[in-house]
């Protein structure tokens, strides 16, 4: 046999992501990546003859088909036909079942990687998940098997296309979505009424035949009740984070329930109805935190012949309070079916739950409008009982440059959804704070020394965009706006040493500001391999 390869030290071994990620890209004939990986991590090229001599002994056992491949494994009584898809672990077979003369569907884990314990126990538990169910719209398991060491289980093959393809061509009309919808549900219901989760809901696990029908597929992240023996570690996030509830994004699986699917089940029709679902950021961190803070922008605004019912619907489905969802998927499909039927649905929204989505919808205008309207009535608070008639003038005009501080916190806000929260966007906005601050405090009667706060507040707030760079700008601009502000009031100079005070207090705001979106943004990189 030919002998492993041996690096030059020890001390230069990569951490085991670095190794994971290269044998990632050796299996995939990936030569890009691999070159981008030798380049950015040099100590890589004294491990990369390890990796290729071990992936070559695992294709010793026999390979998966690839577009390169000559034959499809031997599986005995099953004849591979053709692959019709692949995940992070699995990939899924057309195939003849050859003594029943019958096309059916073979999972099996990927044969170009040496499959550890936990992935064979996440997979023998997908299988185990969906062998006992037996619903007209559920894939069904029929044998589950192992041939030279490779797991596989057989299942009904679905002739026709993924949901997330079809949605690829666009949204579907309301009716058509509630339908398709209801069927769903009845199907995840009947998983929930035998013990199981199935925590991965998501158009590509949803196949459709040739006739439309739905059948709810691919339980490997599956949860079975009672019997999880705490294989699913506190803290770890399962799911498509697109679609996996706040409970699942924040990790806490001790809550996931059959809420969290109905909750997933909301997002999918939320996609089904706008050809996009509720939150997809540029990096999986950013939409982990929209999943836990944000709310979506209203179906009725991406889709106008979406009814307000079947927006509540699918609203409620998306409530941030698991106990304020539907308690059950029978109970969503229940009150579509409602809706299909011209009658009054049980979603409701009253004045208080419609406020709070809002703020989580527009949370910088929320802030905006907040703090300006406590400056508003401070400030007109102070004018009656502190200030005479004579400086009415400069109160109103005061008064004035709030309200218009308003109205353009609001034109940025529809700049930011209507361009899709491009740099563009957030420097527009970081400028009207910063100059409108700045003409407010200039015309202010009396010492503003003490409102100098807000400026850093812009530096800190400009992080929650995770964008370094308009960090940076935001902590110029606010100290060139600090620096007109100070020609305008002298008195800000006395004493002198008091405004190199202030800006060397900006720079250190905006230096930790910066910081620590740069480690945000290195672990969000990190999620991007990680997370499904």
């Amino acid at each position: 046999m030919e002998p492993l390869p041996q690096p030059s030290t020890v001390d230069s071994f990569p951490t085991p992501e670095l190794l994971d990620e290269l044998l990632a890209a050796i299996e995939s004939n990936d030569r890009t990546r691999q070159a981008d990986l030798y380049r950015l991590h040099p100590e890589l090229r004294d491990w990369s003859g390890c990796l290729d001599v071990l992936h070559r002994f695992a294709g010793a056992i026999p390979a998966a088909p690839t577009e390169s491949a000559s034959a499809p494994p031997d599986l005995g009584r099953f004849e591979l036909l053709e692959e019709i898809g692949r995940g992070g672990m699995g990939v899924v077979y057309k195939a003849r079942q050859l003594d029943l003369q019958r096309i059916v569907a073979v999972k099996m884990i990927l044969s170009n990687q040496l499959a550890t314990s936990e992935e064979v126990r996440r997979f023998q538990t997908e299988a185990r998940a969906a062998a006992g169910l037996r619903h007209r719209n559920i894939v069904a398991i029929h044998e589950i098997g192992e041939r030279d060491g490779r797991h596989y289980f057989v299942m009904d093959f679905v002739a026709g296309e993924s949901l997330a393809t079809r949605l690829s061509r666009g949204p579907l009309s309301p009716d058509e979505a509630s339908r398709l919808l209801v069927s769903i549900a009845q199907a995840v219901h009947h998983l929930h009424t035998q013990g199981v989760i199935h925590r991965d809901i998501k158009p590509s696990n949803i196949l459709l035949d040739q006739t439309g029908e739905p059948f709810v597929t691919d339980f490997g992240l599956a949860k079975i009740f009672d019997t999880d023996g705490g294989q699913t570690r506190s803290g770890a996030i399962v799911g498509t984070p697109s679609y996996m509830s706040p409970e699942q994004a924040a990790g806490r699986n001790s809550l996931i329930s059959p809420r969290s699917d109905v909750y997933s089940l909301g997002a999918m029709f939320y996609e089904m109805l706008t050809g996009r679902p509720p939150f997809r950021e540029e990096t999986v961190l950013e939409t982990l935190v929209q999943v836990l803070e944000g709310e979506p922008t209203l179906p009725s605004r991406l889709n106008r012949v979406i009814s307000r019912d079947l927006e509540l619907i699918c609203l409620r489905c998306l409530d941030k309070d698991a106990l304020k969802r539907y308690p059950s998927a029978a109970e969503l499909a229940a009150d579509l079916e409602r809706f299909l039927h011209g009658e009054a649905v049980a979603a409701r929204s009253g004045l208080l739950p419609a406020i709070r989505r809002w703020t989580r919808r527009r949370p910088g205008l929320a802030c905006h409008w907040g703090a300006l309207g406590a400056a508003a009535v401070i400030i007109q608070i102070h004018y009656w009982i502190a200030i005479g008639p004579e400086y009415a003038a400069r109160h109103w005009i005061l008064m004035g440059i709030l309200g218009a501080w308003a109205g353009l916190s609001y034109l940025c806000q529809l700049l930011l959804e209507r361009e899709g929260r491009s740099p563009q966007a957030h420097l527009a906005n970081v400028l009207t704070d910063v100059i409108l601050l700045t003409v407010a405090l200039s015309i202010s009667d009396g010492p503003v020394s003490s409102l100098l706060v807000v400026y850093p507040l812009l530096i800190t707030a400009s992080g929650l965009w995770f964008r370094e760079p308009l960090v940076w700008i935001t902590t110029a601009v606010t100290a060139l706006g600090f620096l007109v502000l100070m020609t305008i009031k002298p008195e800000l100079s006395d004493p002198w040493h008091y405004p190199l005070l202030v800006l060397t207090v900006l720079t250190m705001i905006g230096a930790a500001t910066a910081y620590q979106v740069k480690r945000v943004r290195a672990l969000s990189r990190f999620y991007d391999r990680r997370l499904p």
